[in-house]
């Protein structure tokens, strides 16, 4: 074989493997039986999120993570429609920073990663075969649907998908017609939206708090020529990216115009500060960007300041 052919494969060997190693903390194993169990996906430190249809009910469950410890967990909310379900965490684990991945393409390739019996990451190589933009079920509309080109049977349900990069596409769910799907990371962080603010406005003590995006923005006006595209004539420009930040987990670059986050304008200040709060800390949200003459969306988990 060709000399640089075979190192081409060998580097994407390498990072395949270093993606699924990264992401070994993300997932965990939900035992349902003996010698059975479910996927699951480390939201939060005291949240999984996980396949409706794979899960069943029960009183309590047990949670293999990486490393092989067991957690003692207990189901949260289910939603047949989204095929979603959440268990809490009786004692947090240590969650890995999701880093959401923003427009998948036809043909890129997919790394289904899921958690064996002792809670060790297992990996299947996959692509996008298509995706099913407006998806619906019987229930109405759950938003675009990334399908995989992976038979069925091989679906780790309640996995997670991730790009090249080791960026989340969502969870692995089987889908009506039989198709290997991915539930979107937006379509989850509308499911746990609710739960999440019960947690906060029966948990959050402490006022002291506040949330941290941990970017640096400077108000710009959109080119002419490009506010047909944004939708708006002015945003905010990122002028600085705070390393292991949440703004760099998301994959905010510099250079990036910041129209709105969670559909809500920031030309003026009320636009940041609803997102800042101590009440917003651990909560994904959605940033709506222009970017290379082009508008795309990514999820951001807000973060708690290191300062306070």
């Amino acid at each position: 074989m060709n000399t640089f052919v075979t190192q081409l494969l060998a580097q994407l060997s390498d990072e395949l493997a270093a993606q699924a190693a990264a992401a070994a903390s993300l997932v965990t194993a939900i035992r349902i039986g003996p010698n059975r169990v479910v996927s699951g996906i480390i939201w939060r430190s005291d949240m999984v999120v996980t396949s409706d249809q794979a899960l069943p009910a029960q009183e309590s469950y047990s949670l293999a993570i990486a490393g092989g410890a067991l957690l003692p967990a207990r189901q949260a909310r289910r939603d047949p429609a989204t095929n979603l379900a959440c268990l809490t965490i009786d004692m947090p684990a240590t969650a890995a920073p999701i880093r959401t991945a923003t427009d998948p393409a036809v043909g890129s390739l997919a790394i289904a990663v899921s958690a064996a019996l002792d809670g060790s990451p297992t990996v299947r190589l996959a692509a996008i075969h298509r995706i099913a933009r407006g998806h619906a079920n019987g229930s109405g509309s759950l938003g675009d649907a990334i399908m995989l080109d992976l038979a069925n049977n091989l679906l780790p349900e309640g996995g997670a998908i991730l790009d090249a990069r080791g960026n989340l596409l969502g969870m692995a769910s089987s889908g009506p017609q039989g198709e290997a799907m991915v539930v979107p990371c937006m379509t989850i962080a509308r499911f746990l939206d609710p739960l999440i603010t019960t947690v906060k406005a029966l948990a959050l003590t402490d006022r002291g708090r506040r949330g941290w995006l941990g970017l640096a923005l400077q108000p710009i006006t959109v080119p002419g020529t490009l506010r047909q595209i944004a939708g708006q004539s002015s945003g905010r420009m990122v002028v600085g990216v705070t390393g292991g930040g949440p703004a760099e987990h998301a994959g905010l670059r510099l250079g990036d115009v910041v129209l709105a986050i969670d559909g809500r304008s920031v030309s003026g200040q009320h636009g940041l500060r609803a997102v800042i709060g101590a009440e917003r800390i651990g909560d994904p949200i959605e940033i709506r960007l222009l970017r290379e003459g082009a508008v795309v969306s990514t999820t951001l988990i807000v973060a708690e300041h290191p300062a306070t």
